[in-house]
């Protein structure tokens, strides 16, 4: 692993201390004890040190764990029940209103009041609702409430989970435009090895999010019974908030003081840089909070065209269209070979890009009886996939 350079990682740790707005998530297993009781201690700790964050002129957006947690503490069920009474879901349902009434006990000792957000990832997959969720964040935020996020797991089918919390909180930080991501879970870090069975294993202080090792460490990681997630959810949402710029801290939640260190810039858990580039709001939102639907095979000339040269994606250049999806959803774009060029918003619904795929428009016109667009993917709706390089754009046997 090739480590930052040390002055890198002093000006993302400056960037901590005059980070703005934060998001900060917990996890299930900071909040929850034994038999699933809430741990009352944690959530007067992290109240007081987001109260302090407040006081201190940031916005904070909290990302809470725990409604499923709770929710089997006051049923009775622990997850190896052999005849559980209650599902996931039903649990959360019951969970919930408890989680939300501890958040508000414990930060009204603050004067803070607090507000929550259930949402799904359909509710930011969808463009309009992500621009409602947005807007909505942000006027809570200015009316000086604290938002409190939590994955609606009640309602949300499988197709619109976002899969674990972290994932959830990465793009809550993408929608709001925050400045850092603190994800505190029961853990120091990301580590060379699993720190409970290798004594000798070495924390990791900092990293780049799209540092290949990174991954590679957490195979031995484990996760609690009460979480979803482990490390490895949690590097790979460092890397959906490095796409967009915005960099993450991993640390022990159970620390006192932790909160405070991270955004002080001190040495605090492990320090996941994002890069250099920006991207637009459109591209943001198309690289976080996005689900593809599809893919598209494209031969060697549109895939050069759309990668190397910056061009849309015409349908004269589709070899192949595969899954099911309609005009505006996210599809992947794959070369000859189908190595991963990046993933865009298709102008056509699967049937009729099936139905074109390789023709010219004239062509098209003739087919369908009319032109719904030149493109099938406008070079606006398209983002390259990190690392995707000329050669994806070759045949296989060229």
């Amino acid at each position: 692993m090739a480590a930052p350079s040390t002055a890198a990682i002093a000006d993302a740790r400056a960037g901590l201390r005059r980070a703005r707005r934060v998001v900060v998530k917990l996890g299930s297993a900071v909040l929850c004890g034994d038999g699933y009781a809430p741990r009352e201690e944690a959530f007067a700790l992290h109240a007081a040190a987001i109260a302090a964050a407040i006081a201190d002129g940031r916005e904070v957006v909290l990302v809470s764990s725990g409604a499923v947690g709770l929710g089997r503490g006051e049923a009775g069920q622990p997850p190896n029940d052999p005849a559980p009474r209650f599902g996931k879901q039903a649990l959360a349902a019951i969970g919930q209103p408890l989680l939300m009434d501890r958040w508000r006990a414990a930060f009204s000792a603050h004067g803070l009041k607090v507000a929550q957000l259930l949402l799904t990832h359909g509710d930011l997959g969808d463009r309009g609702r992500f621009l409602h969720a947005r807007r909505v964040t942000a006027e809570l935020l200015a009316a000086g409430a604290l938002p409190i996020v939590n994955e609606n797991d009640t309602i949300a089918i499988e197709e619109l989970r976002f899969g674990d919390n972290d994932a959830l909180a990465a793009q809550v930080a993408a929608a709001i435009g925050a400045d850092v991501l603190v994800l505190l879970t029961e853990v120091d870090g990301l580590y060379d090895a699993d720190p409970r069975h290798e004594p000798t294993a070495r924390q990791i202080t900092a990293l780049t999010a799209d540092d290949p090792d990174a991954l590679a460490y957490t195979a031995s990681g484990g996760r609690s019974d009460l979480g979803t997630g482990g490390m490895r959810s949690k590097v790979l949402a460092a890397g959906k908030a490095a796409a967009v710029g915005i960099p993450t801290v991993v640390a022990h939640g159970t620390r006192p003081g932790v909160l405070a260190r991270v955004l002080a810039g001190e040495a605090e858990g492990t320090l996941f840089l994002p890069g250099r580039s920006r991207l637009s709001a459109r591209r943001k939102w198309l690289a976080t909070s996005v689900r593809t639907r599809g893919t598209l095979h494209l031969d060697a000339g549109a895939a050069r065209a759309l990668l190397l040269q910056g061009r849309s994606l015409l349908p004269v250049g589709v070899r192949r269209v595969e899954g099911r999806f309609g005009v505006g959803d996210a599809v992947r774009i794959v070369g000859p070979d189908g190595t991963l060029l990046g993933r865009g918003l298709c102008r056509y619904a699967s049937e009729d890009a099936a139905a074109v795929a390789g023709l010219r428009s004239a062509a098209i016109a003739e087919r369908l009886g009319w032109l719904p667009a030149r493109e099938l993917v406008h070079r606006d709706d398209f983002l390259p996939a990190r690392g995707a390089s000329a050669e994806a754009a070759e045949e296989p046997d060229a």
